[in-house]
């Protein structure tokens, strides 16, 4: 469970964070400029393609842009918030947890980490996106003060996320032949997903040794996700996946764990698996974990602000019609929707929803 802070002490600090140690070796990712891709510099798409077909993971360079903007400042603004929300008492907090949902409130401990259920040791708090775009006799479930007192700041930040998310689709569409309506049709914001803004608050590192796991290995259930932090803890795997379905969060493959240093000023974007099924296994989903950071970032709390780009919930996982690629029969097997993938991929993961 989370241990009890001093509610004056202010520890998303990101101006006293140390600098990532060098002496820890990071994975080189590609560094896509959003301004150009916004003003749709063909160079920079075909980077965004290369990139997203291969590891799935690439910085997204935030500033010279209105949208970049937004993210950049609006990303700290929200971490401020979720340091307001991480400091209510337990029990009040627990009146929020994720219940038959992914939004809401998950404490230190609800997820394992591997085959032996070691329990994860971060929390998060998940804002829906759909209850903070419209008005508040609209909302579908009650949130604490401190999310309703921020409403505007998440109302802004998600449109904006969401816009730059469904940006790059449209790339990636244009690029495998797929007619981006086909995205747009599977991502309204108005309607019904489990799209959301995380806010993750990962434990400082009680000892040198490494580590306990904060958030356990997995690749992401939606179809693209806008990532910021400011420590270290991010890791990827070496091999990326392909291969959409339910699992226990191990590698099912032989590689190793990578780290992935933070850029001033970027974002990180990765692929979900949803993205995997609707291109037929041609882009990738990065396998990715969250453990403390290393050296002296490890003494502080670890932030991280996340929004997921998700199909809507009534939207058939299945994979789309690729310009060129002949049609093969009709697989077998049970169809789902949207909600019902999502929900099944977090309760494989050792998600509790049903406490």
């Amino acid at each position: 469970m989370p241990h009890k802070e001093d509610p004056e002490t202010t520890e998303f600090t990101p101006d006293l964070y140390p600098p990532f140690p060098d002496d820890i070796p990071a994975i080189e990712l590609e560094t896509i400029t959003l301004s150009k891709l916004l003003g749709g510099d063909a160079a920079e798409q075909n980077r965004v393609y290369q990139a997203c077909v291969g590891r799935g993971f690439f910085y997204l360079a935030l500033e010279g842009c209105e949208a970049g903007d937004t993210i950049l400042r609006g990303a700290e603004q929200v971490a401020q918030a979720g340091e307001r929300i991480f400091k209510l008492p337990l029990d009040e907090k627990m009146r929020y947890r994720m219940i038959k949902s992914l939004f809401g409130y998950k404490y230190a401990g609800a997820s394992v980490t591997d085959r032996a259920g070691t329990p994860d040791t971060a929390e998060f708090f998940n804002v829906g996106k759909n209850d903070m775009i419209v008005p508040d006799a609209s909302m579908t479930r009650p949130w604490p003060t401190e999310v309703l007192d921020a409403k505007p700041l998440f109302a802004s930040y998600v449109k904006t996320a969401h816009a730059v998310g469904l940006h790059i689709l449209f790339i990636l569409a244009n690029k495998l032949g797929i007619d981006p309506s086909e995205f747009a049709n599977r991502h309204r914001i108005e309607e019904p997903s489990g799209d959301h803004i995380r806010i993750t608050r990962g434990p400082p590192r009680e000892s040198e040794e490494m580590p306990e796991i904060q958030t356990p290995s997995h690749t992401d259930f939606g179809t693209i996700t806008v990532l910021m932090n400011w420590l270290g803890g991010l890791q990827v795997y070496s091999e990326s996946s392909r291969k959409a379905r339910p699992g226990d969060g191990e590698p099912d493959v032989p590689g190793e764990w990578l780290w992935v240093k933070p850029k001033k000023g970027c974002a990180i974007i990765n692929l979900g698996d949803a993205a995997v099924t609707f291109s037929n296994g041609i882009l990738s989903s990065g396998r990715h974990r969250v453990i403390p950071a290393p050296g002296v970032q490890g003494q502080w709390p670890r932030y991280s602000i996340v929004y997921f780009v998700r199909p809507e919930d009534e939207c058939i996982m299945k994979k789309l019609r690729i310009k060129g690629v002949p049609e093969d029969p009709e697989e077998e097997g049970e169809k789902l929707t949207a909600k019902e993938w999502i929900y099944r991929q977090a309760l494989a993961l050792g998600n509790r929803l049903d406490d």
